[in-house]
């Protein structure tokens, strides 16, 4: 994209606060999402690329991604599972404060309307935006433009891998408050950058939410990669929401690869494309890390 808000790392956590959608009938979708798998001896580790919102309609459990959960005897997130209500409360704790500019004071006069038209189209009053943090304005608009879609947080990869290993232990990588403070540390002029391609991404459906589903439920590693070309311009961004956390992610799955098991790692899938992924990363400490789906 030069679409910052389909991006399925930075701003896939929108989508954590879609509560269940509704939901039109339509033809199931059978998606193909990547996985990799790393082993030695007495470890196997597979890294699966999800995303946090889906349609009810996606079939995403392909029989390589069946047999990995099966044999899994652990499972590890991006952030400990929680019911939407809770994930929502703990996002309205961070985003909101009193004394901010109105909504549409925080981007230039040029951008103010596709600001509207995208707050129109994802059907956010801008009055409910006032008081959120500029960061959480974007997340809000972009999780809305998603739920136009159907796409819900119920339905995402998350929900249905904690059910699926019930009785089986589930850890994560990190919390979900760590999760927004990092939008919360990011300089404005990023969170109002965000700001406006979420607006923009919300008039243009085809070029948000759809293109992100389809390069996923395709797991196709160029496309997926390429969602994150804006963030790359933009190093406050990029350090703080992807590079950041990649490097953290790839050192807690280096540890884990020294004590026996089986583990299946669910991320969002842009932080395992591309030059900076937690794969490239894995790859450059010397760890054979091979797509298996």
């Amino acid at each position: 994209m030069r679409r910052i808000a389909r991006s399925l790392g930075p701003l896939a956590i929108a989508l954590t606060l879609l509560t269940a959608a509704c939901s039109r009938p339509r033809p199931p979708i059978e998606a193909r999402p990547a996985l990799w798998r790393v082993a030695d001896a007495d470890t196997t580790i597979w890294l699966f690329g999800s995303i946090h919102a889906l349609p009810p309609e996606v079939r995403w459990q392909t029989p390589e991604v069946e047999r990995a959960i099966a044999a899994a005897d652990t499972l590890i997130l991006e952030v400990p599972p929680a019911d939407a209500d809770a994930a929502r409360a703990e996002f309205l704790t961070v985003a909101q404060r009193d004394g901010l500019p109105p909504i549409r004071e925080r981007v230039a006069p040029v951008d103010r309307g596709v600001l509207e038209r995208g707050m129109a189209m994802a059907g956010v009053a801008p009055e409910s935006l006032d008081r959120l943090k500029t960061w959480a304005a974007a997340l809000t608009i972009g999780a809305a433009a998603g739920r136009r879609e159907d796409a819900s947080g119920t339905d995402g990869v998350e929900p249905v891998l904690t059910a699926r290993f019930a009785g089986r232990a589930i850890g994560a990588l990190e919390t979900r408050g760590g999760q927004f403070a990092a939008f919360d540390r990011l300089p404005e002029a990023s969170q109002r950058a965000l700001l406006v391609r979420a607006a923009r991404d919300a008039v243009q459906p085809d070029a948000g939410y759809r293109q992100l589903l389809a390069a996923w439920a395709a797991g196709d590693e160029a496309r997926l990669a390429a969602t994150l070309d804006p963030i790359r311009g933009d190093a406050a961004l990029m350090t703080a929401l992807v590079t950041t956390r990649n490097a953290r992610w790839a050192s807690a799955i280096v540890r884990r690869m020294a004590r026996p098991g089986r583990v299946f790692v669910a991320v969002g899938a842009g932080h395992l494309v591309g030059a900076d992924s937690v794969v490239a990363m894995l790859r450059a400490r010397g760890l054979r890390v091979k797509r298996v789906e």
